[in-house]
């Protein structure tokens, strides 16, 4: 309010143009001493509105939890982008951000999103890799003989559509073919009642049926990728090329504003999950998400990305060695048949841009 008053004194001397320039800047609080540098601002705001689309609805989830908490706690606004959150479903949300209808959204992994450009042309560029290992993992029940993946030869795993890459990538790393298994295919995604049925395993996620088997008092034993040191992913961000070709800035602040939020989510669970449930209530909740579940899921997935973020680097900057061996991976096991372009789905010097070192420049310079 000072520098209001301030700025009014010179109207004796100043031309009125200039005293309504002057005016309007403290009112509008677009300065660079108030916040983001006006330019950019009224660039970010030109670009119109922006819209997230996620991988699974409104869930607590890496890459989905960051966007909704970026939004709530204002971080957008700040950098004056009028963005919306949209839930969603993998892969149909990856096709609207290809086909334009929206400009952002999150992949359960970075072979997901090679997969989805692949086959649908598109131009998805991850820009922020959050999880350094597979979120998916194998249940085997009580008793099971079962003790490592390479064993699973002439078991019966049951299966949701499809077996997970991660779980794929295992399977061939532990020197097996997945053929030596048999798949059926499952109905619903209650793992009790999965289990019920005399599988002898089930991909799970991590952050999920663990969760409800234990709150059901099921006992289980588990196969996990990360034992085996399974080049895989989780959590990824992402945007078009022609996105970041035509609004370079813009994409950036976007980068900041999640990357800000992810160490917000990750300092303040509770706050974090009472943020998606804003969103969950207000959409009527039609997935039955619970709020300890959802708890539950955020407390795996940021334990995960905490435990294996590497030293000295920038929270979220995509590794470039780590995407790329899971490409190689995937594409050995038969995913990809023949090595895709991997390379130019990625791109590490956004997410790099942002940090003076290790620290987020916050807001934009």
């Amino acid at each position: 309010m000072r520098e209001f008053k301030s700025n009014l004194t010179t109207t004796r001397v100043l031309p009125l143009v200039a005293v309504l320039a002057l005016v309007a800047a403290a009112c509008s609080g677009d300065s660079a001493d108030d916040g983001v540098a006006s330019a950019r601002c009224e660039a970010n705001r030109a670009a119109g509105p922006i819209t997230f689309v996620t991988g699974f609805d409104f869930a607590a989830s890496a890459g989905i939890i960051d966007a909704i908490v970026a939004d709530a706690q204002g971080y957008f606004d700040e950098l004056c982008i009028d963005f919306e959150v949209q839930p969603g479903f993998a892969p149909a949300s990856s096709a609207l951000v290809i086909e334009g209808q929206a400009q952002f959204g999150n992949s359960g992994s970075f072979g997901e999103l090679v997969n989805n450009n692949v086959a649908g042309e598109g131009d998805l560029v991850a820009l922020l890799h959050w999880g350094r290992t597979a979120i998916e993992a194998i249940v085997l029940p009580e008793g099971s003989q079962i003790t490592d993946f390479s064993e699973l030869c002439g078991s019966v795993v049951g299966i949701k559509g499809d077996l997970p890459y991660s779980l794929q990538t295992s399977v061939a790393m532990s020197g097996i073919d997945r053929g030596c298994f048999e798949e059926i295919l499952l109905d619903g995604f209650d793992p009790i009642q999965h289990l019920e049925l005399g599988i002898d395993a089930l991909p799970v996620y991590k952050s999920n049926e663990p969760n409800i088997l234990s709150s059901a008092g099921v006992p289980f034993t588990m196969l996990d990728p990360l034992d085996l040191d399974v080049p895989s992913s989780f959590g990824i961000n992402f945007t078009t090329q022609a996105m970041i070709d035509e609004h370079p800035d813009l994409v950036a602040d976007v980068v900041r504003a999640l990357i800000k939020a992810q160490d917000f989510a990750a300092a303040n669970p509770d706050k974090a999950v009472d943020n998606a449930f804003e969103l969950i209530d207000a959409a009527g909740n039609p997935m039955y998400f619970a709020r300890e579940a959802e708890r539950y899921r955020w407390s795996v997935e940021s334990g995960l990305i905490a435990d294996l973020a590497p030293a000295g680097t920038g929270r979220g900057i995509p590794d470039l060695d780590l995407l790329g061996a899971e490409i190689d991976a995937l594409t050995q096991v038969g995913v990809f048949e023949e090595m895709p372009d991997w390379r130019s789905m990625v791109n590490a010097d956004i997410a790099a841009s942002v940090y003076d070192g290790t620290e987020l420049i916050w807001p934009a310079r």
